[in-house]
């Protein structure tokens, strides 16, 4: 079935998803964009303030990143020039089309994400991905270790923050560049041994539990 009671089946999510990208490229006016914008806003409005600011320092800096290494230094009729600095009205065209399809692309997945729960969106890919067993390719054994993956971010987070804690007591670490130092030295590994073998970390917490 399509629909599951009211809602449609993660499967059906994700391939509209992935329609929905490709008209971004294929419709690039900004009319086209504004109306898009338009109907994504109006379906916001029914996901959680708190899934909507979440990320959005980063997306804010990925955002003014596009823009303004699109709309700088491009051919065509110059509104401004300073020194190096070059802004023609066709670079102002291309980097808010750019930006505002990367920003749509984000709202998109705002949506996706808050409307199909992380193991039901991991389950769908797998199904949908299926075919490609056929040609040797382990799309089951790695959508699997995705999930667990996934499922193990909150465990992760709470061990290295425990880890990130107990480290600043034991010793005198002072300094941005030393604090990062001595992060990524518990920090990566762990999240290396998270994907290769998840299901450590769950016989760990099983085991506290007990």
């Amino acid at each position: 079935m399509l629909i599951q009671g009211r809602q449609l089946i993660p499967e059906i999510k994700i391939v509209l998803y992935i329609v929905f990208i490709i008209s971004l490229f294929i419709f690039s006016g900004l009319r086209a964009y504004l109306f898009i914008f338009a109907v994504l806003c109006i379906l916001l409005l029914r996901v959680p303030f708190k899934n909507l600011k979440s990320g959005w320092i980063p997306i804010s800096l990925f955002l003014m990143f596009t823009f303004i290494s699109n709309v700088i230094n491009q051919h065509g009729e110059i509104l401004f020039s300073s020194g190096p600095v070059v802004i023609t009205y066709e670079g102002l065209n291309i980097a808010v089309i750019r930006t505002t399809r990367i920003l749509l692309m984000i709202a998109g997945a705002k949506i996706l994400i808050a409307s199909t729960k992380t193991d039901d969106m991991v389950r769908a890919l797998g199904r949908l991905l299926s075919p490609f067993e056929k040609l040797g390719l382990p799309v089951k054994d790695f959508f699997h270790t995705m999930g667990l993956t996934l499922k193990c971010f909150p465990i992760l987070k709470e061990k290295a923050s425990e880890t990130y804690k107990e480290s600043m007591r034991s010793g005198d670490i002072r300094g941005f560049l030393n604090r990062a130092r001595m992060i990524s030295m518990f920090l990566m590994p762990m999240f290396v041994r998270s994907i290769q073998s998840p299901e450590v970390f769950f016989e760990k917490t099983e085991t506290n539990e007990k």
